[in-house]
């Protein structure tokens, strides 16, 4: 295998504002970085005041947990580092921003990103990722701004009840970067549409920030309706210097509900699952050897009076494999989309029987002009964001 080399200029940094570059030499003492000098691109989504690194190396090793609505992180930032809220440029939701002068997250390190707004690294020098970072969607928890279950421009529809024969349709996936897939419908003797599917929105630079939007509820009378996935969260990383991705970052759709069997007379049918949401990298020089990953989550399986419970969608790989749909005792989800297949609908079921929910559609990746892609990205990532 032929091995990638990153050339980088780690005694530079960046400032919105123009100037000419340092002519720091090469090496490894990114604690001497200087937020304020101006190589570098503007951080996109920051405010010309609110674009500047830190000055510490932040090291991320084990299991790391970030909050974004805090914000906090369970680990002492170095001297110089710091972590707060700023408005988003141009409209959007705030921004959780935490700058760093250097940023490694280590081998077997598990980086998990949670919290209602969506995060922003700011790097004066090298950011390397061998390790994880998850800033997916888990089941109904949605990713760092991303939306809760059946919410977000682009959440799908419920499912519907048929009351005269105890026929539910399934809840649609939700859409983002692709359109969620809709619920499976009822035929027969009866006929129940299922529930649509969500949207696209935003662009494919992703100008504004956002996460992606939540799968539909179930259908049912009796049982409470089950949720469907939340939305994969909103991630970004600016670095002055250079990104290396050998690892793996992740910032999919959750699965929807699979039907709960709650002994009642009417079951409920599958939950949508939920879509993938944005990851923004932009620096001079990027190298991506492991895997970007933004899919959508699998739809809910569907139950029947007395069968048990229903399975959950799986939600979004970091991987081209789509999410696969929760199995049930009628009716199967659908699976969630990838970069290179749609997601597909809930499984459909015959009069007086529940169907399965859709699944969620992938979300955006957007990179630096210039990005090595030698690993895995799904969906394919916009590549024209400015150096």
């Amino acid at each position: 295998m032929r091995a990638a080399v990153l050339c980088l200029c780690v005694g530079c940094s960046f400032s919105a504002h123009s100037g000419a570059a340092h002519d720091g030499a090469i090496g490894d003492d990114d604690s001497a970085i200087d937020s304020r000098g101006s190589n570098g691109p503007p951080p996109l989504h920051l405010g010309p005041t609110d674009g500047d690194a830190g000055t510490g190396a932040l090291v991320l090793s084990g299991t790391v947990t970030i909050d974004t609505g805090a914000p906090s992180i369970n680990v002492l930032l170095p001297v110089g580092d710091t972590f707060d809220v700023r408005p988003q440029a141009g409209g959007g939701p705030e921004l959780a921003v935490l700058r760093v002068g250097a940023l490694t997250v280590e081998t077997g390190a598990n980086v998990r990103v949670t919290g209602s707004r969506p995060l922003v690294i700011v790097a004066g020098g090298m950011v390397t990722i061998v390790g994880k970072i998850d800033a997916s969607a888990h089941g109904t928890t949605a990713g760092p701004g991303g939306a809760a279950s059946g919410s977000g421009s682009g959440s799908g529809g419920a499912g519907t009840h048929e009351n005269a024969n105890e026929s539910d349709s399934g809840g649609g996936g939700a859409g983002y970067g692709g359109g969620g897939a809709a619920g499976g419908a009822i035929s027969g003797a009866c006929t129940v549409a299922g529930g649509a599917g969500g949207g696209t929105y935003g662009d494919a630079p992703i100008t504004r920030l956002v996460g992606g939007s939540g799968g539909a509820q179930s259908s049912g009378t009796t049982c409470a309706a089950d949720p469907g996935g939340a939305g994969g969260g909103a991630f970004q990383i600016t670095s002055a210097n250079g990104i290396a991705v050998s690892g793996m970052i992740n910032v999919g759709g959750g699965g929807g509900q699979g039907a709960t069997d709650c002994g009642q007379s009417d079951v409920n049918s599958g939950a949508g699952g939920g879509a993938g949401g944005s990851l923004v990298l932009q620096a001079p020089m990027i190298s991506i050897t492991g895997v970007l990953a933004a899919n959508g989550g699998g739809g809910g399986g569907s139950s029947s009076t007395g069968s048990g419970n229903a399975m959950p969608g799986q939600d979004g790989q970091s991987s081209t494999v789509a999410a696969g749909g929760g199995t049930g005792p009628r009716a199967m989800g659908g699976s969630g989309g990838t970069g290179s297949a749609a997601p597909t609908s809930g499984g459909s079921s015959g009069c007086g029987t529940n169907a399965g929910g859709g699944g969620g559609g992938v979300g955006r990746i957007a990179v630096s002009a210039g990005t090595m892609l030698a690993g895995v990205t799904s969906p394919a990532p916009y590549t024209s964001l400015p150096l």
